[in-house]
């Protein structure tokens, strides 16, 4: 009688591990200069070849520097990729808590999509201006490896807003009022993506209406009627 050979098993793939942190921190004002014009090369590139065609052999010829000049900051594209993220999602940050700081409480419908409107039109226009700004957006969204700058970000933010409306609806249930609040910052971040990916749309109408939407929908909260329809 034949003896059944043992079937082979494939040991798993282990997953590759990329590396995304920055080498070492520019000290010196020359060393900082290069790790600044890296960046904004690598944002200009995004701009004419997008993530996927994006390399560091490319950033290096177009920065005019060698691999290792590159790679002593660098690892890898996705190591560049995050840190502008980084730095655009605190720019982003920064300009949306400036305005925060002069708002005390949740106020009406009218009141809050003013504010809202403010703050996206500020984010759109700093979006604008960081290079490749709408092509770091994509790719904080697009790639796995790169998700938790943009989450982090949505969640600071988050929690601010969740802050301030706790004071204002203290009734309200705080689970509820905590995932309103990412979702209402979900949802103007996703704005920003469309006016960015979709050029052509009117801008400014976009920011109104998700700014109207996001004021009903936070100011729902307070309305009793509000557990009523949910029930």
């Amino acid at each position: 009688m034949l003896k059944k050979r043992a079937a082979k098993t494939t040991p798993a793939r282990k997953k590759k591990h990329v590396a995304l942190n920055t080498k070492v921190q520019p000290r010196q004002r020359r060393a900082q200069a290069t790790y600044d014009m890296i960046l904004e090369v690598t944002g200009n590139l995004l701009e004419e070849v997008g993530v996927e065609r994006l390399s560091t052999n490319l950033v290096c010829e177009r920065a005019g520097l060698t691999p290792p000049a590159l790679y002593r900051y660098f690892p890898n594209k996705y190591a560049l990729l995050k840190e502008l993220g980084a730095k655009l999602m605190k720019i982003q940050d920064d300009a949306v808590f400036a305005h925060q700081k002069t708002m005390d409480g949740v106020g009406d419908v009218a009141e809050e999509t003013a504010r809202n409107y403010r703050i996206l039109k500020e984010v759109n226009a700093i979006t604008r201006a960081f290079p490749g700004g709408g092509w770091v957006m994509r790719a904080l969204r697009a790639v796995p490896t790169l998700s938790e700058v943009r989450i982090a970000s949505r969640e600071d933010v988050a929690d601010r807003v969740y802050k301030r409306a706790r004071k204002t609806f203290p009734k309200a249930d705080r689970k509820d009022l905590r995932i309103g609040a990412t979702l209402m910052v979900e949802v103007m971040y996703t704005a920003t993506e469309l006016i960015m990916d979709q050029p052509e749309m009117d801008a400014d109408r976009v920011t109104a209406e998700i700014s109207h939407m996001a004021a009903r929908y936070l100011t729902s909260f307070g309305d009793g009627e509000r557990k009523k329809s949910l029930a």
